[in-house]
């Protein structure tokens, strides 16, 4: 059995570490060893990636203009 099949926490823990490119190689291999043979964990680990990719690619961030930067960074030295 899995030792993160009795908490869920732990397995999207270390799905966003593996998404987030957060693991070693090693970690990496073992985490994705271990859901193999987990069609439900497979299954989000796939959801997870076709969602993040969609942000990538389809969603446009707005560009911010320098003097809104300059304007938010000297609030914060005034405030700090």
């Amino acid at each position: 059995m899995n030792s993160f099949n009795h908490k869920p926490e732990d397995f999207q823990r270390r799905l966003t570490m593996y998404l987030d490119g957060a693991l070693s190689r090693e970690e990496s291999r073992n985490f994705l060893g271990e859901i193999k043979n987990s069609p439900e964990q497979f299954s989000k680990l796939q959801k997870e990636q076709g969602f993040r990719d969609f942000l990538r690619t389809k969603v446009n961030r707005r560009s911010v203009s320098p003097a809104l930067i300059n304007s938010i960074k000297s609030k914060i030295k005034t405030n700090a």
